[in-house]
């Protein structure tokens, strides 16, 4: 379980949301505050109930039918899994000296500012990509886990499939090495769709799988109705085929894959190109 005892957020933070949050069910609902007596925000209420806010954070996870097969509890676990990594190690997420992050968040800064939502933004602070476009980026961040940590940009616990904001909001969105610890990344990559504005930004930072046969298999399975985790740590994962389908069903149009590393000048002098960031825009 999350020790939650110093997860807060400025007062400020949750005011500058209520203007765009919406119900995660149907984010064509707004949500109406419910304030105490001291005029504080405690919950936040929509048509199929009410959703409480901690120390200024909107809680905005859904109750969870079996509807999504075995994909679930896969996700519970995994999630719990993730959590104890970040407790024991504390790398599971974003580093500050992670060169790569910081080269994703000047590409995304190079690629026109405004509005951009984190989508799984992790327990971390100010994520390094955050540092490196924030003078032309304005961050939020969402994400399944409160943490442990105050974050240093406005925050919503939630989920990429059920993004409680109002459509057509942000200019853009990034997936920070998220895509693949998804219950549902193609439903997830519709609600971004839903969120961003016309022509608005997606970024994808992921590791594919370069193994087309090992892929193949994993999926046959699924089809199967056999479903596993991809391997110890993602649930999901994609062929850069794959994605970019994903991404073109979700109503994407891929501009570029550019190939990320820290020592290579080029995918051919690298000896494991495996990170790469999409860049998709909404169509």
């Amino acid at each position: 379980m999350e020790d939650i005892s110093a997860v807060s957020q400025s007062a400020k933070y949750l005011e500058s949301l209520l203007e765009i949050l919406a119900c995660p069910l149907d984010n064509s609902v707004p949500l109406s505050a419910v304030r105490d007596a001291a005029g504080e925000v405690v919950a936040l209420r929509s048509r199929d109930g009410e959703y409480p806010v901690v120390r200024n954070i909107p809680c905005l996870i859904p109750e969870l039918v079996d509807s999504a097969k075995g994909d679930l509890p896969l996700w519970q676990t995994h999630q719990s899994k993730m959590w104890r990594e970040h407790k024991d190690s504390n790398v599971v997420f974003t580093s500050n000296s992670n060169e790569i992050g910081r080269h994703v968040g000047e590409i995304i800064a190079r690629a026109g500012g405004g509005l951009y939502l984190d989508v799984g933004c992790g327990a971390r602070p100010w994520p390094v990509y955050m540092a490196a476009s924030s003078q032309r980026v304005q961050w939020i961040g969402i994400d399944p886990l409160l943490g442990d940590t105050v974050r240093q940009f406005p925050f919503v616990q939630g989920m990429g499939e059920y993004i409680p904001f109002r459509r057509e909001i942000f200019d853009g969105a990034l997936y920070a090495s998220t895509i693949y610890h998804h219950l549902d990344p193609q439903r997830s990559l519709r609600r971004v769709h839903n969120i961003l504005k016309p022509k608005g930004k997606l970024f994808i930072w992921y590791k594919p799988c370069l193994s087309r046969w090992r892929y193949m298999i994993w999926m046959g399975l699924r089809t199967l109705g056999i479903v596993r985790m991809f391997n110890e740590d993602y649930q999901w994962a994609f062929t850069p085929r794959s994605l970019q389908t994903q991404l073109e069903r979700a109503g994407f149009i891929v501009q570029e894959i550019v190939f990320l590393c820290k020592v290579c000048s080029d995918y051919s002098t690298c000896k494991e190109p495996d990170e790469y960031l999409v860049i998709a825009q909404r169509m």
